[in-house]
């Protein structure tokens, strides 16, 4: 098996890549490439293309996964693409089922993983155009991408998404926001709003829970303007799982638009684009990626999840059954043998006459 590594220079990723190196066997399948510009990546994305890899291995966070998914858009290959989360956020990682930092795992995945096909976004706003394949965040979520430096999240790694987020929730805006989902328009005054094929942002906040990466849906998350301990508070309740519906909506649909009063402040993947007014939509299941170990929003792992739960309730319904025949059937034992004593009792006071 020929396997490309690739990382991004700039991602602060080449000591981790060192030192991932050391747990490699069979290092002559390795090709490490480090595309200097995107003239370098537009090569490597044909050289993938024409097959000149079995296997494609990024190593770094979601943004360095994004560079590599926009060489390849819109003709993406059969190659699949292992991710190596190696970066600080690493959300669509945890949406595949990989582990942060799990070097051993990773190289063991980009070999042997299992391959499943994914959904991948197209957006357009303002001048700009591109891909997606985590999250569309704007709003508060966007300015956070805006303020979080390269020396911060080398300094704190994941903290340094949470520190600055609770930095723009301070100074968070309203924003009256016109959503229309396949052809369906709300309105929403929001301080956030989300765009979701994955299901984490910012080092692992579960920005849309329910989102699969191979459902062909977007699901999109709007969280109301507030004041701001009670938008502090949302977003507590909302890590919690303890969410309102009143403070946090959530929508689903394959094609969203989304214009705004003031025009939002968006990251795609993380990384920090214009303000502006967007439209996005969902490619069904065509890009080819190795999943991870552990539970994947996937459909096959929500089916699977469904299953056994369906399976865990049979056998307790089973067993809560069983339970019950055999409490009938004591009560009955006793009961007939306490008729045979009571029988038993009254010969006896017979005979004696």
């Amino acid at each position: 098996m020929r396997v490309c590594l690739v990382f991004n220079p700039s991602a602060g990723t080449a000591e981790r890549v060192k030192d991932f190196l050391v747990h490699l066997t069979g290092k002559d399948r390795w090709e490490i490439r480090v595309p200097s510009d995107d003239a370098a990546l537009r090569e490597l994305a044909d050289e993938i293309r024409e097959g000149e890899y079995d296997r494609v291995a990024v190593g770094g966070g979601d943004g360095s996964i994004n560079r590599i998914v926009q060489a390849l858009a819109p003709d993406f290959p059969e190659t699949p693409i292992s991710v190596l989360p190696f970066g600080t956020g690493n959300d669509l990682a945890r949406s595949l089922g990989y582990s942060a930092n799990e070097m051993e795992e990773a190289l063991r995945c980009t070999l042997e993983g299992a391959t499943v096909r994914i959904d991948v976004v197209r957006w357009h706003g303002g001048d700009e155009d591109g891909w997606c394949v985590n999250v569309a965040n704007g709003g508060f979520g966007g300015r956070v991408a805006r303020d979080v430096t390269s020396d911060d999240k080398g300094r704190w790694g994941q903290l340094a998404y949470w520190t600055t987020g609770l930095g723009a929730v301070v100074e968070a805006d309203g924003y009256e926001v016109r959503l229309e989902i396949d052809g369906e328009t709300t309105d929403e005054r929001v301080a956030g709003l989300a765009v979701a094929n994955g299901r984490y942002v910012g080092g692992g906040f579960p920005i849309a829970r329910e989102a699969l990466l191979d459902d062909g849906l977007l699901h999109v998350t709007a969280v109301r303007a507030l004041p701001r301990l009670e938008l502090l508070a949302t977003g507590m309740n909302y890590l919690l799982g303890r969410n309102g519906s009143d403070e946090v909506r959530t929508y689903t649909g394959r094609s969203v638009s989304v214009t705004s009063v003031p025009d939002l402040p968006f990251s795609i993947d993380g990384e920090a684009v214009q303000e502006f007014d967007a439209h996005f939509e969902v490619l069904e299941r065509v890009l080819h990626v190795v999943r991870g170990p552990g539970e994947a929003a996937l459909v096959e792992d929500r089916e699977a999840r469904e299953r056994k739960r369906q399976e865990q309730r049979e056998k307790a319904e089973q067993e809560e059954s069983e339970g019950e025949e055999a409490e009938e059937k004591e009560a009955e034992e006793k009961a007939e043998s306490g008729g045979a004593a009571a029988d038993g009792g009254h010969g006896g006071e017979v005979t004696a006459r």
